[in-house]
């Protein structure tokens, strides 16, 4: 046995030599270049978005952190696979893979890809029929449910548009007194003329409504605020997406931890539907304190103390204090907010303020009230209108003084807005967008010194390419106009650029008009400002991340005063560690095209939270 074991010992040790030595000497190829030929309906770029080879960006040079798209010929054969399944699912049912290349460089470290495809004819919807066993209710009558669904008479036949069309009418159903409703779809296809013909087939069950409401977990808070928000009551038409904007109107009310809401006893099938809604309550006082630092404000503290339930009807009384060495050395709030106002989408809200601002060019003491209504249309859209009365001491920095500006003086300002949020997280999002569109009115119904309209919008979009790759996109934009016979706008709501939130080449406010001074320059602000910003954040290891980032913006005088050519920018990169508060970030910025006044190219900044 001896010479075996020794045969056996030695062909292990060879067999072992060549598995590490193929893997030490392996070769990554990388995939230079992807294209699909044949392809006119569908793009090349959903084609690649398809499949799991994926082709270098060009850019892929200069970040230096993005991987490079490695070539494995067994994942790009079943991927032949997927276009034609992909092609199937859009529609062309009879598309096919004909042909694939694949090439190497004289090297074998890189290779091109080219796929060949034949689309042929999509197929498309010849008519849609539903059947039912018993005549339905208006609601459901066949022209109506052909105005809901997608696949409509010559429609290409997608197979994400059929799922959708599924939803939209067991949603119908639901939302009108049907929770039984089951629906099936008989695709009937006519191959040789690319033709398709949808038959759904749909039984509602009974009707039914609303049963008994059940609510558990509520030990300081009534059953009455719950029941105020729910927005239906026993008796009523049963909908689904009553339940589901229950479920958000309750929970915004900050009294619960979670809220739950569900249809009880489905099995059985009742006609009057018991709901069951479960809480559990938050602490109803808290008291919070937080302290900071930042390149622009320095120090900053807060202290909050926050009531909720206060006097009973879920409102919440909020008393806050902030205060920084630099820019705000004083700022409270009281306020009082009172839920279910008028109807149980509204919230009324009545805050009185003192703030006392010290900017680089003014310095300001503004003691007000302001009340307002935010209603929540859907649980992601807000709007909002509000009326702030405030009476101002206002001080301007620097040797030239407008003397009409520098006063003690009231302010009235109607305000109305808009505001979306689709984003999947509060500090650091990854996907989603979000929407705000603010007009503000001066003057017109309580005549005060300065008389103006405001317009801003602003608009901020994430995407995430990749699990710990996010692109951000922000865009902002506004002016003010000044009422004839009006000559300035109050400084202090003036629009100033430049800093660790805004375009990050310029100091705070140092980005558009400027004075001179003997201590150096201040800046005055303008009527119309622009600025954008465009970031690619990479994880880096755990929580710390890596950015680059394109700034760019400026600030105009006059009102619609807006200059494409006159936009400044700066480029940079910067450092971010995820905290429990949101991100510690760094960032460094390069000015690339500079203002005739700037002394220097760059500007560095150290904050909390992101940029946008």
């Amino acid at each position: 046995m001896a010479p075996i074991n020794q045969f056996n010992l030695k062909t292990l040790v060879i067999y072992l030599f060549l598995f590490l030595g193929s893997s030490l000497f392996a070769q990554d190829v990388r995939v230079e270049d992807l294209q699909f030929k044949g392809n006119k309906k569908m793009s090349s770029g959903k084609l690649e978005r398809a499949i799991q080879t994926q082709s270098n960006p060009w850019y892929r040079s200069f970040l230096f952190w993005i991987d490079s798209k490695i070539f494995n010929e067994q994942k790009f054969l079943n991927d032949l696979l997927r276009v034609e399944k992909f092609y199937q699912q859009e529609g062309f049912l009879q598309a096919r893979v004909t042909d694939y290349q694949i090439n190497y460089n004289d090297k074998g470290d890189e290779v091109k890809l080219v796929i060949f495809v034949d689309e042929a004819e999509p197929t498309k919807v010849s008519s849609v029929h539903f059947i039912y066993p018993n005549e339905p209710e208006e609601d459901f009558s066949s022209e109506k449910m052909r105005k809901i669904v997608r696949l409509k008479e010559g429609k290409r036949f997608r197979e994400a548009d059929l799922k959708t069309d599924y939803n939209k009418i067991i949603a119908r159903f639901n939302n009108r007194g049907y929770p039984y409703i089951q629906a099936k779809v008989k695709p009937i296809i006519d191959k040789q003329n690319n033709l398709v013909v949808l038959e759904w087939q749909l039984d509602p069950g009974p009707f039914c409504t609303f049963g008994e409401i059940k609510y558990t977990g509520n030990n300081s808070v009534s059953n009455s605020v719950i029941r105020r928000g729910l927005g239906f009551r026993p008796g009523e038409t049963f909908a689904q997406k009553k339940l589901l904007n229950a479920q958000s109107q309750v929970y915004r009310l900050e009294l619960f931890q979670f809220v739950s809401l569900r249809a009880s006893d489905l099995e059985q099938q009742p006609r009057e539907i018991p709901i069951e809604v479960r809480v559990k309550e938050s602490v109803l006082r808290t008291l919070k304190f937080g302290a900071g630092f930042g390149s622009e404000e320095r120090f900053r503290t807060f202290l909050q103390w926050r009531h909720r339930n206060f006097l009973g009807g879920a409102r919440i009384l909020r008393a806050k204090i902030k205060h920084s060495t630099r820019l705000l050395p004083v700022e409270m709030e009281l306020e009082l907010s009172q839920p279910y106002f008028l109807d149980n989408q509204n919230d009324l809200i009545i805050k009185p303020f003192f703030i006392i601002q010290d900017e680089l060019s003014f310095k300001a003491r503004r003691i007000g009230i302001e009340i307002g209504v935010n209603r929540q249309i859907t649980p992601k859209t807000n709007l909002f209108v509000s009326t702030r009365v405030e009476r101002d001491t206002v001080s301007l920095k620097g040797a030239t003084i407008a003397p009409e500006v520098e006063d003690l003086y009231s302010k009235s300002v109607l305000k109305l807005g808009f505001r979306r949020s689709t984003t999947d997280a509060l500090f650091s999002p990854t996907r989603g967008s979000i929407s705000t569109f603010v007009i503000e009115d001066a003057g017109r119904f309580l005549k005060t010194k300065f008389e103006y309209i405001k317009l801003s919008a602003e608009h901020k979009i994430y995407y995430q390419s990749k699990p710990g790759e996010v692109f951000a996109l922000r865009l902002f934009a506004g002016t003010m106009y000044r009422r004839a016979g009006q000559t300035e706008t109050p400084p202090e709501e003036r629009f100033f650029s430049g800093g660790s939130f805004s375009v990050r080449g310029w100091q705070r406010q140092l980005l558009g008009p400027v004075r001179p001074d003997s201590s150096g320059i201040i800046p005055e602000g303008g009527n119309s400002i622009i600025e954008g910003s465009l970031e690619i954040r990479k994880t880096i290891y755990k929580k710390v991340s890596g950015v680059m980032f394109l700034d760019f913006g400026n600030v105009w005088r006059e009102w619609n005063g807006f200059d494409f050519s006159d936009l400044h920018s700066a480029i940079g990169a910067g450092l971010r560690y995820d905290t429990v508060i949101g991100p510690v970030r760094i960032d460094f910025a390069w000015k690339a095209n500079r203002q005739e006044h700037d002394t220097r190219n760059y500007e560095i900044h150290f904050s909390i939270g992101q940029a946008f």
